[in-house]
């Protein structure tokens, strides 16, 4: 009886402690966010913020560059489906390590992106991508002087490439928590991830009737 009881007090303090840490790492870039969100409360952020034609382009620029970044990486771990449910995989690793060697955002390297721009014929797909992010922080800049002046301009100006940035940043840590949060759970996120199939499937075949 005993040893029944100390295996399920043990196993409800490894899910306790499991439910801390992922409570840990998921308010991370939640944190983060609702700082950014404060930061540009300032008097001299407001005008920059609440323009759409810079932020939501430096925004999105940040984005994308975070998952080519994760792509174009050779050192970066494998986002593929095999690796991330393997067992002593690239994702199988402690919660410390993880956010030590797979989430920091500074680990993974521009040195890729810029030897494609360098010579685009290499990754052609990898360059379109990535004249598409520049046009993107283009239109963000173009937005800042069309339609900022004075302090607030200069506040755009660092706003864009801090937005860039940010954004980039949380698209890492994110995708790399996704890759983790999948390799976790393994069989019960293949379980989840049946159920979302199964009902879209369903939701399908009522609307083809």
């Amino acid at each position: 009886m005993d040893g029944e009881f100390a295996r399920l007090l043990g196993w409800v303090a490894e899910l306790a402690l499991r439910g801390l840490v992922g409570g840990l790492l998921i308010s991370l870039p939640v944190v983060a966010t609702v700082a950014l969100v404060k930061f540009h409360r300032l008097p001299h952020l407001r005008a920059y913020w609440q323009v759409a034609m810079v932020t939501v382009p430096a925004l999105l620029a940040g984005v994308v560059t975070g998952w080519i970044v994760l792509y174009a990486d050779p050192y970066s771990p494998s986002f593929r489906i095999a690796s991330i449910f393997q067992v002593d995989g690239p994702w199988d690793v402690p919660w410390t390590t993880f956010l030590l060697y797979r989430a920091d955002p500074a680990l993974y390297s521009y040195d890729p992106l810029l030897w494609i721009a360098q010579a685009p014929d290499t990754r052609p797909e990898l360059a379109l991508v990535l004249l598409f992010v520049g046009c993107l922080l283009v239109l963000a800049v173009v937005g800042v002087l069309i339609y900022l002046r004075g302090l607030d301009l200069a506040a755009g100006l660092l706003g864009v490439a801090f937005l860039f940035l940010f954004a980039q940043a949380v698209t890492i840590y994110m995708t790399a928590l996704f890759a983790y949060t999948l390799n976790a759970l393994n069989f019960w996120a293949a379980l989840v991830a049946l159920a979302i199939l199964q009902y879209f499937r369903r939701r399908a075949s009522h609307g083809g009737h």
